[in-house]
């Protein structure tokens, strides 16, 4: 092949994937108040949407009194990630908090609290579903709680652990669309 015929091959080549990347759009909002920021992606096969400083009503659940927002992170302490397209989605709203009452106190509640979902489970582990139904997968002497209701596309969840002497728990809502 002679150096000529293959500038047009390449030029296609370069084409293909350049055409793919002028179709997407990222948006980045900075806040003024925190200087973190929302992004939201959006390209031809889907889009990815990210929000902090969400708050704790956005997770279904209410925050268990006297919590503070969790302390010392680097990391944002709440999030709302969406992932997603025309056929296919996720949605994962998270918020972590502190409290200085004890982990078993704060695990009442939210027995109470999540019964609105459905049954809820207790795990000590990780959580499973097998059916479109929540299952342990207990690990021993795990001092980390989780308690799960509702369905495998639309979940909430409450972690709660205790660090020294303080009891940190992070509340999550869970949907999902077009996974089966």
């Amino acid at each position: 092949m002679t150096h000529s015929s293959r500038s047009p091959l390449a030029l296609v080549a370069l084409l293909s994937m350049a055409v793919p990347l002028a179709a997407c759009n990222i948006d980045v909002q900075k806040h003024k108040s925190d200087g973190k920021a929302d992004v939201d992606i959006t390209t031809p096969v889907g889009h990815v949407s990210v929000r902090t400083n969400v708050g704790a009503a956005d997770t279904g659940l209410a925050v268990y009194p006297g919590a503070r927002p969790l302390e010392g992170e680097k990391e944002p302490r709440n999030a709302n990630v969406q992932v997603g397209n025309s056929i296919f989605g996720v949605k994962v709203v998270a918020a972590k908090y502190q409290s200085s009452d004890a982990q078993e106190r704060i695990v009442d509640f939210y027995r109470n609290e999540m019964k609105t979902y459905g049954d809820v489970l207790e795990c000590r582990g990780n959580v499973n579903y097998r059916g479109g139904r929540p299952t342990c997968r207990e690990k021993p002497f795990e001092d980390d709680l989780q308690l799960v209701a509702g369905p495998e596309e639309n979940q909430r969840i409450v972690a709660v652990k205790t660090r020294g002497d303080h009891t940190e728990f992070g509340l999550v809502h869970v949907q999902t669309r077009g996974t089966n």
